[in-house]
C-alpha cells in the first residue's frame, strides 16, 4: 500500500515552504525596487544633462559673489561655475549635479569653501559664508575638495571680493557636535576613498 502522509505533517511542510519563500522574495522585491529606483534617478539626471547646455567659461574670469550668482546653471548657453577658496570652477561638465535638478544645484554660483570644510550640503548659511570659522580639521578637508575640485574641473578665474563674505550661522551645543561628526565622517570617506580627486 502506497504511504499516505499524515495531513498535519502536510499543513507543517506546506506552512514552512510558504515561509520560506516570502522570507526571499521580500528582500528580493526590495532589492528590485531600489534598482529600479536608482536607474530611474540615472535616467532623470541624464535627461537633466541634456536639457541643460552650458558652455565653457573663459579663463581669466573676475567675478564678485553677486556675479559669480549669475552662472548657477539656470540659464542656457552660460557657464556653471562654484568657488573653493575664491578659485572659480567651471563645472559645466557636471551639468547633471550642479544643474537645476541636481544634487548639489544649491552650490551653483557661489562660495562653497565652508560647505565643503563642514562637509554639509544642506545648510544654506554655509554658502558664500567667511572662512575664518574654520577649524583646522575642516580646513584640511577644504584642501582635499579643491585637489578632488582641480581634477575634475578647470580653474577659469577667480572672486574678486571675498571681504563680503557672510558671517557663517553662530555655531553651538548640537550644531558644533553634528558640524564634528560630518568633518570626521568626510575625513574617513576620503581616506577610505569614497572620494577621490580622479
Amino acid at each position: 500500500a502506497a504511504h499516505v502522509p499524515h495531513p498535519v505533517a502536510m499543513g507543517i511542510v506546506t506552512f514552512l515552504d510558504t515561509v520560506l519563500t516570502f522570507t526571499f522574495m521580500i528582500p528580493a522585491t526590495l532589492i528590485a525596487v531600489a534598482m529600479i529606483a536608482g536607474l530611474d534617478f540615472l535616467k532623470k539626471q541624464e535627461m537633466a544633462e541634456k536639457q541643460i547646455s552650458p558652455v565653457a567659461a573663459s579663463p581669466g574670469m573676475e567675478l564678485s559673489l553677486a556675479e559669480l550668482s549669475g552662472y548657477d546653471g539656470t540659464t542656457n548657453g552660460k557657464p556653471i561655475l562654484v568657488s573653493v577658496m575664491g578659485k572659480v570652477y567651471d563645472v559645466g561638465g557636471g551639468a547633471g549635479l550642479y544643474g537645476p535638478s541636481g544634487q548639489y544645484h544649491a552650490f551653483a554660483g557661489k562660495d562653497i569653501t565652508v560647505a565643503c570644510g563642514k562637509f554639509n550640503k544642506s545648510t544654506t548659511s554655509l554658502l558664500n559664508a567667511k572662512w575664518s570659522s574654520l577649524t583646522q580639521d575642516e580646513r584640511s578637508l577644504v584642501t582635499k575638495f579643491e585637489d578632488v575640485f582641480h581634477a575634475k574641473y578647470p580653474i577659469v578665474g577667480a572672486v574678486t571680493d571675498l571681504q563680503n563674505l557672510f558671517a557663517a550661522s553662530a555655531s553651538e551645543g548640537v550644531q558644533v557636535q553634528a558640524d564634528q561628526f560630518s568633518v570626521k565622517l568626510g575625513a574617513e570617506l576620503f581616506a577610505k576613498g569614497h572620494v577621490v580627486a580622479a
